[in-house]
């Protein structure tokens, strides 16, 4: 595959952003067919580059608007057509503009070849990509990115892919410093938004956007109520940084999301467990045994938690994912582990309330690559990533992929951290780190500052918001993981039909008592527009930003040029 590119930093300063005139939409293809380009056409591009994407790879498609004199950007349009080579199935991407308005470039994802929707998305800034995710099959049928589907318990939907793998084989979506979506004033040691809020969704919607892995850092205030926080050093003298969602919103909105989304197993890694205040003696920060005990208890309220039939027999990582998810009679469970700063003699754990001190139950590989720019952060995850290998051995491990930048205060401040995650870092994801992965290479937990926002400051769900963790984890699990049979009994599922969740839920006569897992979700054929609204029930043969005309100048795509305006072919067409 052709090489991506990262997005330079300093595009992501407004007084830039008339600098560069190119985007890119980023495919990722975890089907088993080849997504063939069929032709294209476009209108007043310097460049239109797309391109055959191989099964299991992905490409960074370039589109570059022209800024020749005399050209009304309101007329450019192009647009590239895909077949899944060997079935019927088509999809088209197209790109276009919107004037005036906030995101001006729009790329459209067109999938009603695929008996499927479309969704507008504003590109949100230049040479910062969008991202389509693909993964099912014809027997399997389709998941994409395009949408988030009617119901967020995506692991028990592939519970038959991957019940009988061991936990570390099981890839998921993760939250880092899950609990800074929000810059609280509950305590405040000169951190502030751009320099210290991590994420953009509060616990509940983050598990809604698909993470099952929350870095949680929890600290007491003032010797009182806990809250996540997001500090430099939390046994400092002089901690810098802010305290974000308050513990008990979110045990609410876990409980909210296990009570609407059975059948997950989510895990909370707990780090920090000290106290701020406005003391600069760091000796006073440490917890005493009173204090973790009224920690522990208040954990007692998060409900499913993991209780049943653990032991240090075997860590959990090499346990089967089906022990966790068969948990509360197939309600599946959350897993609580601590790893905080405490001293000799304060208590660590209850295990009988399933609440465990990680490092002696859990073996993980939580690899921090402590760099200051997307490129040098893709670099050293990648190497990292790729010298595990997935053969069910020793040095086959737990393998947290932290792909998130680590810049110094100064620009983290200048650029904030919302956007170095949501402009440059988290896209380069999805083709840095995809064309990097094999079945015998891949990360259990994706780690993302950001998760699931496009643009800085819209965190709506589910229409402001994007799959694509979710949907790249469950094509991971679908079509990677399970090509590697030293790690997956049941190999190439998408070459079968899928099993109903509800029937593989029945099949664990516990589970059944307790749990009716919801019908399949019927395929999404509507319209997501770029501000989130939804439009799901479309005239027939509608195409979203599609020109009537192909107008004079036209470029097709064997080279040739229009020389005269001509009616587009596939305007009405239902089979693009």
């Amino acid at each position: 595959m052709p090489a991506g590119s990262f997005m330079p930093w300093q595009y992501m300063l407004p007084i830039n952003s008339g600098a560069s005139h190119k985007y890119y939409i980023t495919i990722v293809n975890l089907t088993p067919y080849r997504f063939v380009k069929t032709s294209q056409n476009s209108y007043q591009f310097d460049v239109f580059d797309f391109g055959d994407i191989p099964s299991g790879k992905a490409r960074q498609n370039t589109m570059t608007y022209t800024n020749r004199v005399g050209a009304n950007p309101v007329d450019d349009n192009g647009e590239a057509y895909y077949q899944l080579q060997g079935t019927g199935k088509t999809f088209t991407i197209r790109g276009t503009t919107h004037i005036p308005g906030s995101y001006p470039m729009r790329t459209v994802v067109d999938l009603t070849g695929m008996g499927l929707g479309q969704r507008e998305y504003g590109d949100p800034a230049p040479e910062a990509s969008v991202t389509l995710v693909i993964t099912g099959s014809e027997q399997y049928g389709y998941i994409t990115s395009l949408d988030f589907g009617q119901q967020n318990n995506w692991m028990r939907q592939l519970y038959d892919v991957i019940k009988d793998r061991q936990l570390r084989h099981v890839v998921v979506p993760g939250s880092h410093d899950a609990g800074m979506g929000t810059i609280s004033q509950a305590w405040i040691g000169l951190g502030s938004s751009p320099n210290t809020q991590t994420q953009g969704l509060n616990t509940y919607d983050q598990l809604r956007a698909g993470s099952r892995w929350f870095d949680m850092r929890l600290v007491s205030v003032n010797g009182g109520d806990f809250w996540a926080a997001h500090v430099n050093d939390e046994t400092s003298n002089t901690p810098v940084g802010a305290t974000g969602e308050a513990v008990n919103d979110i045990i609410a909105g876990i409980n909210r999301f296990t009570q609407g989304s059975p059948g997950e197993v989510i895990i909370l890694w707990v780090r920090y467990l000290v106290n701020l205040d406005s003391s600069i003696d760091g000796r006073t920060r440490y917890w005493s045994a009173a204090k973790a005990n009224e920690f522990y208890t208040k954990l007692e309220s998060i409900n499913n938690r993991c209780t049943s039939g653990l032991d240090k027999t075997t860590k959990f990582d090499r346990l089967a994912a089906q022990k966790f998810l068969d948990q509360n009679g197939g309600k599946g469970c959350v897993l609580i582990m601590t790893d905080g700063r405490l001293q000799a003699g304060v208590p660590t754990e209850r295990p009988a309330s399933g609440i465990f001190h990680g490092p002696d139950w859990m073996d993980r590989d939580d690899f921090w690559a402590d760099k200051g720019d997307t490129a040098s952060l893709a670099a050293a995850q990648v190497a990292h990533m790729t010298g595990t290998r997935r053969d069910g051995g020793g040095g086959d491990s737990f393998l947290i992929t932290q792909w998130q930048c680590t810049p110094d205060v100064v620009t983290a401040t200048l650029y904030g951290l919302s956007s170095i995650a949501i402009l440059p870092t988290n896209p380069s994801l999805y083709w840095a780190a995809v064309n990097s992965m094999s079945p015998e290479a891949w990360p259990t937990v994706i780690l993302q500052d950001y998760l699931g926002l496009i643009h800085t400051g819209e965190s709506a769900f589910p229409g402001q918001l994007g799959a694509e963790a979710r949907v790249l984890a469950m094509g991971l699990n679908l079509y990677m993981a399970s090509q590697n049979c030293d790690v997956s009994s049941r190999r190439n599922p998408l070459l079968k039909n899928r099993v109903a969740a509800a029937s593989v839920v029945a099949s664990t006569a516990s589970a059944a008592k307790a749990f009716v897992a919801p019908a399949a979700d019927a395929p999404f054929t509507g319209v997501i527009y770029a501000n989130g609204t939804v439009d799901r029930a479309p005239a027939p043969g509608f195409h979203l930003g599609r020109p009537a005309v192909l107008k004079n100048g036209t470029v097709l795509g064997n080279g040739t040029v229009l020389s005269g305006d001509r009616q587009n072919p596939h305007f009405s067409s239902k089979l693009y």
